[in-house]
C-alpha cells in the first residue's frame, strides 16, 4: 500500500494550480493513490450583501457556481493527465481553510497538498493565509507548492521586473 494512499490537491485556479497536481502526481508514482481535487467557492448565502438584493435566486447562484468550478475541476483533471479511475473532484462551498481541513479530514488524507502564492518580493518570505493556517492546523502531512515567483532567484526577479542585473 502506498504510504499516502489518500492524496487531497486543494486548487484555487491560478497558475500554481497546474504544479500542485504534478506534485501529487510525483509522489503517487506507479502507486495509484486515490487523488482528491478540491476547490472552496463563497458560500454566497454568507456573504455580506446577499440579503441586500431582492429577488435574486441565491440557492440557484450557488448551485452555478459550483457547477462551473466542478467543469474547470475536470478540465484541469483531463489537462494534467490524471487517471478518472483514481481521481474524485469536488467542490465546497464556504471558508476556504476551514472547507480543506473539513474535507480532508472525512475523506482520510494521508497528505494534502496545496500552493501558496506569490505576492511580490517583500512576501518572498511569507504565506498566504490560507495556506499558513492550513499548515498549522491539519491533522495530516501538508505539502506547499510554492508560486514560480517565490522560485525565483533575485537574478531572475531583477530580469522578470526589467532591472539591469
Amino acid at each position: 500500500m502506498h504510504p499516502f494512499d489518500t492524496i487531497v490537491v486543494a486548487v484555487d485556479f491560478s497558475d500554481t494550480s497546474a504544479e500542485t497536481i504534478a506534485a501529487a502526481l510525483t509522489i503517487a508514482r506507479d502507486q495509484h493513490p486515490r487523488i482528491h481535487l478540491l476547490h472552496v467557492v463563497t458560500d454566497v448565502f454568507r456573504t455580506y450583501g446577499t440579503v441586500e438584493a431582492p429577488g435574486v435566486d441565491w440557492a440557484g447562484v450557488q448551485r452555478e457556481v459550483i457547477e462551473q468550478a466542478r467543469n474547470e475541476l475536470i478540465g484541469l483533471a483531463a489537462a494534467c493527465k490524471l487517471d478518472p479511475l483514481y481521481v474524485t473532484v469536488a467542490v465546497e462551498a464556504g471558508d476556504t481553510t476551514s472547507e480543506i481541513l473539513r474535507y480532508a479530514e472525512a475523506q482520510g488524507a494521508r497528505l494534502l497538498i496545496l500552493g501558496s502564492h506569490g505576492h511580490g518580493i517583500i512576501r518572498r518570505f511569507m504565506l498566504g493565509s490560507v495556506a499558513e493556517r492550513v499548515l498549522r492546523l491539519a491533522k495530516c502531512p501538508v505539502l506547499l507548492v510554492p508560486h514560480r515567483l517565490l522560485r525565483l532567484t533575485s537574478f531572475e526577479v531583477k530580469a522578470a521586473s526589467g532591472v539591469e542585473a
